[in-house]
């Protein structure tokens, strides 16, 4: 890894730590493909991979090990200016029936975590959550950037968001009015933009491609 020495142990010592890994998730959630094409999630772990600020895969003991897209999750280490922070990426398959299903990629960082790098007051559960921005600059430049490799259908940032809405969800207009996910970040493409009601369009940004 390309971290000095001391900061390496650092991070070894944050992501063995269970105490400061839990709390949820706060979470870039992605609406991918239908289930019977796994050539997209596979991409978006190589995109991972290649980037010069993660580190990993890695195993529970802080081992390197292969990416697997048969694994329901990979633990990864962001590099940021002052410190890194592990995250965990799962790839869902949804199988129930497969050939209607759809295949989600999360990223996901502990809240824990967050709070114990960043400062408590960083707390992205509340009601009014705040998000350290060095964070959500790369969660914004992943989405843009996976959407280049594999245009996905939706793409969702919060806490504990994942699975609470489709693409199709958002072609008519939800009696919750988003309302439960006022401070919600959804993403879609120019393909699936015109899918949506005008009202939801109001709650969602469009990617720059």
């Amino acid at each position: 890894m390309h971290n000095q020495k001391n900061i390496v142990i650092e991070t070894k010592d944050i992501f063995l730590n269970k105490e400061i890994r839990c709390g949820g998730f706060y979470e870039l959630c992605i609406q991918v493909c239908p289930s019977l094409d796994r050539e997209p999630i596979k991409k978006y772990i190589d995109y991972l991979k290649s980037l010069e600020n993660i580190d990993g895969p890695f195993n529970e003991d802080f081992e390197l090990i292969e990416s697997n897209i048969e694994n329901f999750e990979h633990q990864w280490v962001l590099n940021l200016k002052d410190f890194s922070i592990p995250f965990k990426t799962f790839n869902i398959r949804e199988d129930e029936p497969i050939e209607s299903g759809f295949n989600w990629f999360d990223i996901s960082f502990y809240t824990a975590t967050i709070e114990k790098l960043f400062g408590d007051e960083y707390q992205t559960w509340s009601e009014n959550p705040k998000y350290p921005t060095e964070l959500v600059d790369f969660l914004h430049k992943t989405v843009t950037d996976l959407n280049k490799i594999y245009p996905f259908q939706l793409a969702m940032l919060d806490f504990e968001i994942s699975g609470q809405y489709y693409l199709a969800d958002l072609s008519t207009d939800l009696s919750d009015g988003f309302e439960n996910w006022a401070k919600s970040k959804f993403f879609v493409n120019s393909k699936n933009y015109n899918s949506l009601t005008e009202r939801n369009k109001n709650f969602v940004e469009l990617i720059k491609e």
